[in-house]
């Protein structure tokens, strides 16, 4: 007797059904399974399109999504090859979708990710009753763990948002689909689709390499396969992935999405990352219907076992028990690796694919005496969940690690939907004015931010590019520079020198590398220039030794840049290739001694390279045209 058999039975069947009978049941019976799967994806799309918006991060996709239309590559800024989606099945789907509509990418990635998120949604609950079809011939499937997640707010802002979370969930919800459907598929016409599938996990986001094992794991367990078949499914899991992973070594020339090197996603931050989970799981006092679901899975086993015996029950159908488990095992250990990493800045983000992947076996259960009052209790509190409770901050957490995006956004802007870039060019604060002065009075420059002002310093001879900016809000400069632009990141999401700097401490996820300012001149700035006030020229000059120092072998600095700067040949793309491993791991100190002595060898500048900078007063910037531009930043 196998662990879904098990629940079953204690809720109230007997036993299980012939195969007429379990596919027939009264008219009402299977109307009402149908609406159980149907009225769910409906309520999470309604729910998703009223609180449709696009964040910030979801516009750094459309800048990619938008070069590669233009013909300029995967790359955010033209002419430097830097990976800033996380999401490679997003954003090439993105693309695909553009190309085909010629629409507004800003608004496909909202409406693709709601559409995303409801199939998955019915893809899933599909598969759960299907789940439970052979044990619960003519009973009524009752919602569950739907409930749980279709009353989180979190879960409706983030049905949309331009980010890949629906497509997340179509994934997981498409190979659940399949997994199911393998427990009675005796041809094996699914098994390799299902392999095919499980291996895009990391290429629809990294972390869902985890999930991708555990999908895989339990296929082997199902349908136990041959050595020969078995590689088979593996190579079948691994070969665009790793096509890919190639691809990515010799075209960027690291082997990590550029967030995953600025975020360090290595590394860990179990306290920040507890607090992370904290923050997702009191407010909604998630752990109530959370223990209401777990103990109505150990009741029933329990009862099960001390009628058929522990052996019975785990090897009755050993592959359904498998899939059954596998879940709950792969959603804990996708939290711990949440909770590992320090979270993120963006609340329950990163959380929810995880417990959808935990409530997949109980989304929807067969109608008993057990599950009636629990499914009864997780109504009431769903109800009191989506009516009325919320997180207990406007906008910032009190430590100011985590937002709620969407209402940050939403308030800043004074606008209920923000689903494109012209929305945020048009309403975030102070942004507009910042954007119409630097496309309408300035050519060649880098127009950056400084205190409570913007700056203006002209870019270096030979730059094509007819301005650069440097603001925080990276997906909003990328909107507004145009696409021959750069759009220069400090935090390191799309900057690879950015990115590459040491992690000195930590605070809020995806913003603690803010690369020292000098950086900027020294990459951008011709020589001669005249400085702004409160630039240290030393610092500039030592920054700018440290990128041109040595020859390749030398000074990492310059080959970093010469990896995502130099013309794509055959001979770059294997350097980079294999070079990827050192590389990826590089890091350079943010202080600009710091990286001369490091990279360089020297503590000391050569005798007269600093009379290349000069620093001026704010009476001379203001002669000399170095005056701020009016409008003051309002950076995050």
């Amino acid at each position: 007797m196998s662990l879904v058999s098990a629940l079953y039975r204690r809720t109230g069947s007997d036993a299980p059904g012939d195969a007429a009978a379990a596919e027939s049941g009264t008219a009402f019976t299977r109307r009402w399974n149908a609406a159980m799967v149907a009225l769910p994806a409906a309520v999470i799309l309604v729910l998703g399109y009223t609180h449709r918006w696009i964040s910030d991060d979801g516009l750094i996709f459309t800048r990619t999504v938008r070069q590669i239309l233009a013909g300029h590559g995967p790359v955010y800024n033209v002419g430097e090859r830097a990976e800033a989606s996380t999401s490679t099945v997003w954003q090439w789907l993105l693309v695909l979708v553009g190309w085909l509509t010629g629409a507004d990418i800003g608004k496909i990635a909202v409406y693709l990710g709601l559409l995303c998120t409801a199939a998955g949604y019915a893809i899933a609950l599909d598969a759960t009753r299907r789940l439970y079809r052979p044990y619960a011939p003519g009973r009524l499937m009752l919602p569950l763990g739907v409930l749980l997640l279709i009353a989180l707010p979190p879960v409706w802002d983030f049905a949309t948002s331009g980010l890949e979370t629906g497509l997340s969930t179509l994934w997981i919800a498409g190979c659940w689909w399949l997994l199911v459907h393998t427990l009675d598929d005796r041809r094996n016409r699914i098994t390799y689709p299902l392999a095919v599938l499980a291996g895009l996990g990391p290429m629809v986001r990294p972390d869902l390499a985890i999930a991708s094992v555990g999908f895989l794991v339990v296929l082997a367990i199902a349908r136990r396969p041959r050595w020969l078949a078995a590689l088979g499914h593996l190579g079948a899991a691994a070969a665009i992935p790793v096509a890919y992973e190639i691809f990515r070594a010799g075209y960027y020339g690291v082997l990590l999405p550029l967030p995953a090197i600025a975020k360090e996603a290595s590394g860990s931050d179990w306290r920040r990352g507890g607090h992370y989970a904290q923050d997702f799981v009191t407010p909604y006092v998630l752990w109530l219907p959370v223990l209401a679901l777990v103990a109505l899975v150990v009741a029933v086993v329990v009862l099960r076992v001390r009628a058929d015996g522990l052996r019975t029950t785990a090897r009755g159908d050993a592959p359904r028990t498998a899939v059954f488990v596998m879940p709950v095992v792969v959603a804990t250990v996708m939290s711990l690796y949440v909770v590992r990493v320090g979270g993120d800045f963006m609340h329950a983000r990163m959380l929810i694919p995880a417990l959808f992947v935990a409530v997949l076996p109980v989304l929807l259960v067969p109608s008993g005496r057990l599950a009636i009052p629990v499914a009864a209790a997780v109504t009431v509190w769903a109800v009191v969940c989506g009516v009325s409770l919320r997180v207990p901050y406007d906008g910032f957490s009190s430590d100011g690690i985590i937002a709620d995006e969407r209402a940050f956004y939403i308030d800043a802007m004074g606008i209920a939907h923000p689903i494109s870039a012209a929305d945020y060019m048009a309403h975030y604060p102070r942004f507009p004015e910042a954007v119409r002065i630097a496309r309408t009075q300035y050519t060649h420059v880098l127009v950056y931010a400084w205190y409570d002002g913007f700056y203006v310093t002209p870019l270096r001879p030979g730059d094509p590019a007819p301005y650069a900016t440097a603001w925080l809000n990276l997906g909003m400069s990328g909107a507004a520079v145009p696409l021959d632009g750069r759009s220069v990141d400090i935090l390191g999401l799309a900057y690879p020198l950015a990115a590459h700097q040491e992690l000195t401490g930590r605070g809020r996820p995806g913003h603690e590398k803010e690369l020292d300012i000098a950086w900027l001149f020294a990459a951008y700035a011709p020589e001669n220039t005249v400085l702004p006030p409160g630039i240290d020229p030393l610092r500039v000059a030592q920054a700018k030794y440290a990128l041109t120092c040595g020859d390749e072998n030398r000074g990492a600095l310059r080959e970093l840049q010469d990896s995502v700067q130099q013309p794509m040949t055959w001979s770059r793309f294997w350097k980079n290739l294999t070079g990827s491993w050192d590389r990826t791991q590089f890091r350079f100190p943010n202080n600009p001694a710091d990286a001369m002595e490091q990279v360089c060898g020297v503590r000391t500048l050569p005798d007269g390279y600093l009379d290349k900078m000069f620093k001026v007063s704010p009476d001379d910037a203001a002669k000399t045209g170095q005056a701020p531009i009016s409008a003051p930043t309002t950076n995050r």
